[in-house]
């Protein structure tokens, strides 16, 4: 591996880590707020439609401006950052505010959280595509996507350990300044490193003309896929508080580490697999893969119930190598917009519809999680059957490995 690679492999798991950790709280935090501060599930929901939506409206912007810029480096910072400034508000929020103005300043906390989470994919996507236009870029995917699932199964334990010594609220601001210093660290790291950029005078790809219909069909199948997905994920702290009994304890913490741990093995497995089976069919067998995880899971209780859990984060989360080789294989060209359609407007997307799906599922009540749970599970199988429709990819000529 060349040094250019090295470091754009490095300094990108760096990102992911710190992003996917980061992006975690989301769920915690409106957990925190249900639980501490009497949040009903409208207020739930509404807080995790603005995080995703807010990501999915900035996310083309993103990808358009890294293609004209020709530095995602920079902008990947920028993203992270915000991850970080948005934890800090949240310890403000918490400890210094109460009533209407607390979920006011949460609402505020959110939006900025949902901008900063639309950078890390589509740009460390194109990254890594550059870096690795030779070949292997489903397993460098794969690996970096690996470090984005360590930083969700890791921060929610730590998380709990930090909060036993600074208190739930100034965790969340340690971890807002964990976020500023990766920030920090990425924008001198990944700086330099540039990708092919449109020249002066000349016009950068458009939307319009990026939709073809193989990326019209994918962003369909990547909405769906995540809404039925992440509409689940979402409501999975909330699920085990209410209806597992767990509480906002050491205990959550411990389970939701081994869901997202499950995925560090995951996501190199299903990223080796795109370099050597089509990839419609990965897609498909993941999607099959968790929804028959999440049936199970709701279910059954006890040791079983955990083992199925952390079944599903090792099929649902692998939508990174997965979908960022598709999106390779149907733009014309291999840019952050094109990742940026894929993942802000497909996963992304979904993730801002698949809360309020659950939401309206189980009637406003957590009773009936486990009912709107199997519902998704079966908007899951649906995705499958759509990845196996999608056109088959033609084969594009890579530049010759530096």
């Amino acid at each position: 591996m060349t040094h250019t690679r090295a470091r754009a492999l490095a300094f990108t798991s760096v990102g992911h880590f710190v992003n996917d950790g980061s992006v975690f709280f989301l769920p915690l935090v409106v957990d925190l707020l249900a639980a501490l501060r009497g949040a009903t599930p409208l207020e739930v929901s509404v807080l995790l439609f603005l995080f995703y939506f807010s990501s999915t409206v900035a996310s083309v912007f993103v990808g358009r401006r890294a293609d004209s810029t020709g530095a995602p480096g920079r902008l990947m910072a920028v993203g992270i950052g915000c991850l970080g400034l948005g934890l800090m508000g949240f310890y403000l929020a918490i400890t210094y505010s109460t009533g209407a103005e607390l979920f006011a300043f949460a609402f505020v906390c959110d939006l900025v959280m949902g901008v900063g989470s639309s950078f890390y994919h589509p740009l460390g996507g194109s990254v890594l595509q550059a870096s690795f236009a030779g070949g292997a870029s489903g397993r460098a995917l794969g690996i970096n996507g690996a470090m984005g699932s360590l930083g969700r199964a890791l921060y929610p334990t730590l998380f709990f350990v930090a909060a036993a010594l600074l208190t739930t609220p100034g965790s969340l601001g340690f971890f807002g300044l964990v976020g500023l210093g990766a920030a920090l660290l990425i924008w001198t790291g990944l700086g330099r490193i540039e990708v092919e950029k449109q020249k002066s005078g000349e016009p950068g790809p458009s939307v319009r003309s990026s939709l073809t219909r193989p990326m019209v069909m994918l962003l369909g199948v990547s909405f769906l896929r995540s809404a039925a997905l992440f509409g689940v994920a979402a409501y999975a702290p909330i699920f085990l508080t209410t209806q597992r009994g767990l509480g906002v304890s050491s205990i959550l913490g411990l389970s939701l580490t081994v869901f997202y741990a499950s995925a560090i093995v995951g996501q190199p497995l299903f990223g080796m697999l795109t370099d050597r089976i089509d990839h419609r069919w990965v897609l498909a067998v993941s999607a099959i893969g968790a929804s028959l995880s999440i049936v199970g899971y709701v279910n059954t209780t006890g040791v079983s119930s955990i083992a199925l859990l952390s079944l599903f984060g090792f099929f649902a989360y692998t939508g990174f190598p997965l979908l960022m080789a598709l999106a390779s294989d149907y733009s014309k060209q291999a840019s952050a917009l094109g990742n940026s359609i894929v993942w802000g407007l497909g996963a992304t997307g979904g993730n801002s519809v698949g809360p309020i799906l659950v939401y309206a599922l189980a009637l406003n009540e957590y009773s009936n999680l486990g009912f709107a749970f199997e519902i998704m599970a079966g908007l899951a199988v649906v995705s499958a059957l759509g990845s196996v429709l999608l056109p088959r990819p033609i084969a594009r000529p890579r530049e010759p490995s530096k």
